[in-house]
């Protein structure tokens, strides 16, 4: 699952967590200052604060495509930190992948904890 949301998905993760327990296969990418619209990423104050959540729905789709076919495991429960683009607002730099960080197979500090209907996401 990948959110920028956090009223219905942590919820759903949630209660998945209560539903499957142990055996629950849930992967929960949580992005920060994620946009689903991305015309609004060059309008001003848009384009210094947000980024495109589309970028990561293709990744996400990618890891799945890999765990389905070739049994990859999917990097786990994870808050995936934007890089600011800088500049002024109206004004900011382009966007690149080097202001997108990748999922993460390891996240650390950026992990989301999840057990018994509770879901722990790092600030």
């Amino acid at each position: 699952m990948l959110t920028t949301h956090a009223h219905a998905s942590r919820a759903y993760l949630a209660m998945n967590s209560i539903t499957e327990g142990s055996k629950s296969q849930l992967a929960f990418y949580e992005v920060l200052n994620g946009q689903h619209f991305d015309a609004f990423l060059s309008v001003s104050g848009f384009d210094t604060r947000f980024i495109p959540v589309h970028y990561y729905n293709i990744r996400a789709l990618n890891l799945m495509w890999n765990h389905l076919k070739g049994g990859a495991a999917l990097p786990p429960s994870q808050v995936i930190r934007k890089v600011p683009r800088g500049g002024t607002a109206g004004a900011a730099p382009a966007l690149t992948t080097a202001n997108l960080p990748a999922i993460s197979t390891s996240p650390g500090s950026d992990a989301i904890q999840v057990g018994a209907g509770a879901v722990n996401v790092p600030k």
